[in-house]
């Protein structure tokens, strides 16, 4: 069996589809924007694995 190389990209923000971008909110209220379509071109023409995670916060049960 070959050995494997795996490169993995982990995002997690807000996703703005209209300027493919992915803007992380840092504990000290930065904002950091990153730009998906550059990070997807690295990944061009090769064989890739893609998920998509949506994030909720659940409704909390007052007593």
């Amino acid at each position: 069996m070959a050995s494997k190389q795996t490169v993995t990209v982990d995002l997690k923000g807000i996703f703005d589809m209209d300027v493919m971008e992915v803007v992380e909110q840092t504990r000290d209220s930065e904002k950091n924007p990153y730009d998906l379509k550059e990070i997807l071109s690295k990944f061009n023409g090769k064989q890739v694995s893609i998920s998509i995670k949506e994030v909720n916060d659940l409704p909390v049960k007052y007593e």
